[in-house]
C-alpha cells in the first residue's frame, strides 16, 4: 500500500508538496481553511489522484497518515502538527523535501532585510564562472518541482525565511549568509530570540566544506559565528569590522575581498547599480561568498556591473515631471521601510506606508517618517495606528486613506518636481492583497495609469 501524505495549506508551497509527493506514488490529501476563488483555482492545477477538501479541517486530520506537510503559514506549533507529533506522524516543510532532494551544492540566504536582493546577487555571482544556477525558496517559484532540471555540477540558491528555517530539519548549505537581524515576525515567533534561533540554524547546519557569510557590523549576527562548523567569513563596509579575518568590505571607495590577510580590489563602490548603502553591505555578502566558491575578482565585478535592482525593492518605476516613483513594497518591516526611506538620501520623500500588523509598534517607523519624508500618505489596517503615531512624532503633513489606490491618488496631488514618491510600507499586505508581489504589481499600475491619464504626475 502506497504511503500517505496530508499537505495543510494549499497555496504555492503546499500545491509544489502534491504535486512531487504524488509523482512519487504517495497518496495525497491536501486540507485548507479557505474555499475562495484562489484555492479553487491552484486545486484545478493539482494532478487528478490527489485529494483536496477546501473549507476547514480537523486537527487530527493527519492522524493515521505517514507525513503531513506544513505550508510556511502555518505555525510550526499549531495542533494539526502537534497532534501529528503525538501521534508518531512525521511533520516535514516543502524546504525539508528540497534539502533532502536537491542534487546540487546549496547556498542559503537568510536575515531580516535584503534576503531577496542578494538571494539573486549571489545568483548571478556564481553564475559568473559559467555554473547553472537556480533561483528559487522564499523567492519567485517554489523550488521543489523544479528539481527535476538540477544537475550535481549546477548551483541552487535559496531565499530562506525564518518560518522555512524553523520548519526544516537539517538545513545543511555550502554556502550560507545571515546578512542582518532586526524585529521581524514577532507576532510569530513571540520574541527576538526566538526569531533569531531561526536565522541561526542556518548557521549551524552548514557544510564544514563550505563558508559562512555574516554581517560583522551586526553584534546579533556576528554573535553566530561559534554556532558555525564551517570557515566564517564577515562582510562590512568598515575594514575594522572584519577584525583581521577574511571576507568583504570597502577600501578606499573599493569593494575589496579579503582572503588569508591579502586585499584584492573587485569593484568601485560607484559602479554598484542599486540605491542605498544598504545595497553595497548586500553586494559584499555576495563577494564574500562568491570568493569562498573560488569565483575570479573579475567574473564578480562583471557580475554585479550587470546586476538590476529586484522587483519591489527599490523598483524604480518611472519618472515624469521631475518626481521618480518608487515600488519598495517588499519593505513589510519597519527596518526594511526605514532602509528605503535612507537609501533616497536628501531627496525630498512623499513617503507611502501602512498596511497589515506584524506585532511591532510604529513608534520607530514613524520617528524616521517625520524626519525625513516630506509628506506622508498611510493606508490599510494599520493606518489609524501609524497616523496616531506620525503625529506623535511631530510629522504634521501627513494624509490617512483607506486603500492603496487612494494612497496614489492622494500622492500624486501632494508630489513636486525633485519628489520622489516611495511605496516603502513596513507591513505586510495582507490587509488588502495576497502578498507583497500583487500589492508592488497594484502599485505599478495605478501610477502608470495615473500618469497616462494626467500626462503628467
Amino acid at each position: 500500500m502506497s504511503r500517505r501524505a496530508i499537505v495543510v495549506g494549499l497555496g504555492i508551497s503546499g500545491a509544489a508538496c502534491a504535486r512531487v509527493l504524488s509523482a512519487e506514488g504517495w497518496r495525497v490529501l491536501v486540507v485548507d481553511r479557505g474555499d475562495g476563488e484562489a484555492q479553487r483555482r491552484t486545486a484545478a492545477t493539482l494532478p487528478p489522484e490527489v485529494e483536496v477538501a477546501l473549507g476547514g479541517y480537523d486537527d487530527d486530520v493527519a492522524t493515521g497518515a505517514d507525513m503531513v506537510c506544513p505550508s510556511p503559514g502555518v505555525p510550526w506549533d499549531a495542533p494539526v502538527l502537534e497532534n501529528a507529533r503525538r501521534h508518531g506522524v512525521a511533520v516535514r516543510s516543502e524546504i525539508d523535501l528540497v534539502f533532502e532532494r536537491c542534487p546540487a551544492p546549496i547556498a542559503g540566504v537568510t536575515g531580516t532585510n535584503g534576503k531577496t536582493t542578494t538571494t539573486a546577487l549571489l545568483g548571478a555571482v556564481l553564475g559568473a564562472a559559467g555554473a547553472r544556477v537556480h533561483v528559487g525558496g522564499n523567492i519567485g517559484e517554489t523550488m521543489l518541482d523544479r528539481l527535476g532540471d538540477v544537475r550535481p555540477d549546477d548551483w541552487v540558491v535559496l531565499e530562506l525565511s525564518s518560518f522555512q528555517l524553523e520548519s526544516a530539519a537539517d538545513p545543511r548549505c555550502r554556502l550560507a549568509t545571515v546578512l542582518n537581524l532586526t524585529p521581524d515576525h514577532l507576532d510569530r515567533h513571540g520574541t527576538m530570540e526566538r526569531y533569531g534561533l531561526a536565522k541561526r540554524r542556518l548557521v549551524e547546519a552548514a557544510d564544514p566544506d563550505g563558508a559562512v557569510a555574516l554581517n560583522g557590523a551586526d553584534p546579533l549576527t556576528r554573535a553566530m559565528a561559534p554556532a558555525s562548523a564551517a570557515p566564517v567569513r564577515l562582510f562590512s563596509p568598515d575594514p575594522g569590522d572584519l577584525a583581521g579575518g577574511d571576507g568583504a568590505t570597502v577600501v578606499g571607495g573599493e569593494v575589496t575581498s579579503v582572503e588569508g590577510g591579502v586585499a584584492v580590489a573587485v569593484m568601485p563602490v560607484a559602479e554598484i547599480p542599486l540605491l542605498g548603502a544598504h545595497n553595497v553591505s548586500n553586494v559584499l555578502a555576495a563577494v564574500a561568498l562568491g570568493r569562498a566558491a573560488r569565483i575570479p575578482a573579475a567574473a564578480l565585478a562583471e557580475a554585479v556591473r550587470g546586476f538590476h535592482a529586484v522587483a519591489h525593492r527599490l523598483e524604480p518605476v518611472l519618472e515624469s515631471d521631475g518626481v521618480l516613483w518608487i515600488n519598495d513594497s517588499k519593505a513589510t518591516n519597519v527596518d526594511a521601510a526605514v532602509t528605503g526611506l535612507r537609501s533616497l538620501g536628501d531627496r525630498p520623500v512623499v513617503w507611502i506606508g501602512g498596511g497589515g500588523s506584524k506585532g511591532v509598534g510604529p513608534e520607530a517607523l514613524a520617528a524616521e517618517v517625520a524626519a525625513r519624508a516630506r509628506h506622508a500618505v498611510v493606508n490599510g489596517a494599520t493606518g489609524a495606528e501609524l497616523d496616531a503615531a506620525l503625529a506623535a512624532a511631530g510629522c504634521a503633513a501627513r494624509t490617512r486613506v483607506a486603500t492603496l489606490a487612494e494612497a496614489v491618488a492622494a500622492a500624486r496631488r501632494v508630489a513636486r518636481p525633485g519628489d520622489a514618491v516611495l511605496l516603502s510600507p513596513g507591513y505586510t499586505s495582507f490587509d488588502q492583497f495576497s502578498g507583497f508581489e500583487e500589492r508592488g504589481r497594484e502599485f505599478v499600475r495605478l501610477v502608470r495609469e495615473i500618469c497616462s491619464t494626467a500626462g503628467r504626475c
